[in-house]
């Protein structure tokens, strides 16, 4: 019988415990690397191959994405819950056989209904295992070292979105979407054997730790109040660029290994700006980096509804890549600094749970598609609705003391 887990750090040696440290980091960055390259970077790819061969419509591939993203938002907060009572690495096991259920009805499926199924599934289990428990697991190991970690764990996300589209369509291509789905569950399950492996449960902090923290308090701030938009723009414009750019490009002559490079190029970007983004932290400071980071999105989106090859080249890969990643990073360091460990894992629940907001924008911009036959005039109202949000975080005050517990 394994013995329990020390509740202080100092009842570690100091190596294990960075052992430790380093392997549930790693376990946390390769589940958001793989689940954010199959479920939302690669699917649009896959789905496009489904509707090519079933007949269906855009609107009928965009109910499947838009399946898969309000199943991940209303699963958000289930990982609160669940932590709690199963432990992490018990929760983030089951995301991945969720996952890997998801992907093998995906498989099988011929109508748009069993493939909405299918996606929402895979979207729960995404839940399950990436953001919310990673920023529990993760900040619980690391301590003040957090920081730094969140810009690396995210930067594997940003590499998941630039390995996603590019390892779909190569895999589509060769195994057909079938064989895509049976591969993708495959290696879902074996996620969840290095999860099981590699996770140990955070040692719990001092009884009176963040105790005076409220997390429903900061419903109640205009902070969250900005933050929270900032996080379901950003999301509703990252799975409209997933769900529509194959189509958007294609009917502007973009061959599909193109578009797919495209998405990849941008991925890249924003993994390399995350990478640095979280050291660099400290001097920029994460207001400033979230105005960037919006305003950057929208430059970003606006090049790819001209799709042109410069316009797409050479302002939506670095801009929209570099926005949609930093945006993420900023929001979740600014909800540490403003609202402490607990709540601020309570908030990013809470966050990503009001996201499904975003389902509307794959939704939306296939509506469109079918009505104007473009996805350029969705592009462009995104695009136009992040800019006054930039605006509005500029307003966003600093934390007098950012161990203090006045909700700012």
């Amino acid at each position: 019988m394994r013995a329990p887990l020390p509740t202080t750090p100092a009842q570690l040696p100091s190596d294990q415990y960075r052992h430790r440290e380093r392997a549930v980091f790693i376990a946390c960055s390769l589940a958001l690397f793989f689940g954010q390259g199959v479920v939302f970077a690669g699917l649009g790819v896959a789905l496009q191959a489904m509707a090519a061969e079933g007949g269906w419509s855009a609107g009928e591939a965009g109910a499947a994405f838009t399946a898969m993203i309000v199943a991940a938002c209303i699963a958000a907060t289930l990982p609160v819950w669940s932590i709690g009572r199963f432990g992490g690495r018990r929760t983030m096991t089951a995301g991945a056989l969720l996952m890997a259920t998801g992907f093998l009805v995906a498989a099988r499926a011929e109508t748009p209904a069993l493939a909405c199924l299918a996606t929402a599934l895979a979207g729960g289990g995404f839940s399950l295992l990436a953001n919310t428990p990673a920023f529990t697991m993760i900040s619980g190991w690391s301590g003040d070292r957090a920081g730094p970690r969140f810009g690396l764990y995210l930067t594997a996300g940003a590499l998941g979105n630039a390995v996603g589209p590019i390892a779909a369509q190569a895999a589509t291509a060769a195994l057909g979407w079938r064989g895509y789905w049976y591969g993708t569950a495959a290696l879902a399950l074996l996620l969840a054997a290095i999860l099981h492996s590699l996770l140990r449960e955070p040692p719990a902090p001092p009884a009176n730790a963040d105790a005076p923290r409220q997390p429903l308090r900061a419903l109640h701030s205009y902070a969250y109040g900005v933050m929270a938009c900032a996080m379901i723009l950003t999301q509703s414009a990252l799975m409209t660029v997933f769900s529509a750019a194959p189509g958007h490009l294609s009917t502007a002559g973009w061959a599909a290994g193109a578009s797919a490079a495209a998405l990849g190029a941008q991925g890249l970007f924003g993994a390399a700006a995350t990478a640095i983004g979280g050291f660099l932290l400290a001097r920029t400071g994460t207001r400033a980096m979230l105005i960037a980071a919006l305003a950057a999105q929208a430059v970003g989106l606006a090049a790819l509804a001209l799709a042109t090859r410069p316009a797409v080249t050479l302002l939506f890969v670095p801009a929209f890549g570099l926005g949609t990643a930093l945006v993420t990073l900023a929001v979740t360091v600014m909800l540490v600094e403003h609202f402490g460990r607990r709540a601020g894992t309570a908030g990013l629940a809470l966050i990503w749970t009001l996201a499904g907001a975003a389902s509307a924008g794959p939704w939306a911009a296939s509506l469109i598609a079918d009505a104007t036959g473009s996805y350029a005039p969705a592009l462009w109202a995104l695009a136009a609705s992040l800019l006054p949000l930039a605006g509005a975080s500029a307003l966003i005050r600093r934390p007098a003391d950012p161990s203090a517990d006045a909700i700012v």
